[in-house]
């Protein structure tokens, strides 16, 4: 195959993994778990705008949970604030420990929302529609390489003109499928966080009812 075509093929690929990564990344900020991805968009406002990163540090602790510390104590509002703003779904808790040289070091303890079923269909609907959304894309690039070459391969030999028709249409083909398997584990994942919020709510109540009956025994052996 000749560079112009092979060109042209690796740019298709590049526009098609640029779908993806949007679409991923759309995902990942529809947030169950604490996806690091999702602070991206975070802009801490001091004497200038700056990437969260560059303010604070930032850990997790486990799948469903954020800390964040300033590395200036004196910035911790300006990063909740910024944080607030592209998230103000997440649980937020004003914490203080003692750092390595024993002095208190305030930071902010992030909660992901729970996944109650409200939540777990409106998930659920908003990531259908920037799957939706995505396969449009993918099918209008292709629909639009597939008509450039439809002119650039009018002079080359059949065989190179059915290897580059064949090269999008794998590119094409592969996204598509991987654009299926994103949506699957989202949903999936989607799907676990409310199983995981009706386990702590059975927990919750179970606890409730066994302080009520301990409860209850303590004030009929205090009658008797």
């Amino acid at each position: 195959m000749n560079n112009y075509l092979s060109a042209e093929i690796t740019v298709f690929q590049q526009k098609m993994g640029g779908y993806l990564t949007l679409f991923n990344y759309r995902m990942m900020n529809l947030c169950v778990k604490a996806e690091p991805a999702a602070l991206m968009p975070a802009t801490i406002t001091l004497d200038g705008t700056y990437n969260l990163e560059e303010t604070a540090t930032i850990e997790r602790p486990d799948d469903y949970h954020f800390k964040i510390t300033p590395k200036n104590q004196n910035n911790l509002q300006a990063v909740i604030e910024g944080i607030f703003e592209v998230h103000p779904e997440f649980k937020m808790e004003e914490k203080t420990e003692k750092n390595i040289v024993n002095e208190d070091e305030r930071y902010v303890f992030y909660t992901m929302p729970d996944v109650d079923k409200d939540r777990r269909d409106l998930l659920n609907e908003t990531s259908k529609a920037f799957h939706k959304e995505c396969l449009a894309r993918l099918d209008t690039e292709f629909a639009k390489q597939s008509g450039t070459f439809v002119e650039l391969l009018t002079n080359v030999p059949v065989e190179e003109a059915n290897e580059a028709h064949e090269a999008i249409k794998e590119i094409y083909d592969n996204s598509k499928d991987e654009a299926d398997q994103l949506l699957k584990a989202k949903l999936s994942e989607i799907e676990d966080g409310y199983q995981r919020y009706l386990e702590q709510e059975a927990e919750r109540a179970n606890q409730a009812a066994n302080e009520f009956d301990y409860s209850k025994g303590m004030r009929l052996n205090y009658e008797e």
